[in-house]
């Protein structure tokens, strides 16, 4: 099995995590899965944006989690990207639950990291509120929930733990100690960056009895050698590129 997930929706086509680039990907023919980023604003509001900040993909300045959504609901989150994305507001949970009814798309969904004071209310609520919002989603669909905040992945387990689990690693912090991590969260998905990644660690990750997905390909050369060395899928911000490399 290789799969393509759309990270952050389709952006070489549309703004990251907008209902647009989330659309474009479920264009994609063949593509079935969307990685999507969801962080909680100050009160208790979940929006889809993959920066504790918003100056970077908004036309707005400020961190999401000290801000009420009202402060950031008008923002436009593709005039960055492009005129004609003017329009493009940050998706809100129960429009990307809508979108993916629709759509027939899977979802793989991040938990964000909680910034400020209040850090483990906040995150208690964001992954009590994704669970609760998950109920109206078509039960065909599949949801793989991940994060690279360990504390979150473990809340999703007593939260929705019918609902399968990946931790995220960047290279670095790829360390010995990551089965215990894993097991900690009752976790057996590996989500981790590509940067430096050797055919020996997948080898390792993969005869330890895990799932293996690697981000941020974007090369189908280096997709394509990935699939061969036994990863399981990947995260491309190109999916329309990538697509033709999936094996059921």
């Amino acid at each position: 099995m290789f799969t393509i997930y759309g990270h952050r929706g389709l952006p070489s086509k549309a703004p990251e995590n907008t209902l647009a680039s989330y659309k474009q990907a479920a264009s994609v023919p063949g593509l079935k899965w969307i990685e999507l980023d969801v962080a909680i604003t100050k009160d208790e509001q979940l929006v889809m944006i993959h920066d504790d900040f918003l100056d970077r993909t908004t036309d707005m300045t400020g961190e999401v989690t000290q801000l009420e959504y009202a402060d950031m609901e008008s923002a436009s989150a593709g005039s960055w990207f492009g005129s004609e994305f003017k329009a493009e507001r940050l998706p809100t949970f129960d429009e990307v639950i809508k979108m993916a009814n629709e759509t027939q798309m899977n979802l793989n969904i991040e938990l964000k990291g909680v910034t400020g004071p209040n850090g483990v209310a906040l995150s208690e609520s964001m992954v009590q509120l994704v669970a609760d919002k998950l109920k109206k989603l078509d039960k065909n669909l599949k949801v793989l929930i991940s994060s690279f905040n360990v504390y979150l992945v473990k809340l999703a387990e007593t939260y929705m733990p019918s609902y399968q689990r990946a931790v995220i690693f960047k290279a670095a912090a790829f360390q010995g100690d990551w089965r215990t991590i894993l097991n900690f969260c009752g976790s057996k998905i590996v989500n981790i960056e590509d940067a430096q990644l050797s055919q020996a660690r997948v080898k390792m990750i993969k005869h330890a009895g895990y799932t293996l997905n690697v981000w941020t390909v974007n090369k189908p050369s280096r997709a394509n050698q990935l699939a061969n060395w036994g990863v399981d899928g990947i995260f491309t911000d190109r999916a329309h590129e990538m697509i033709h490399l999936e094996r059921p």
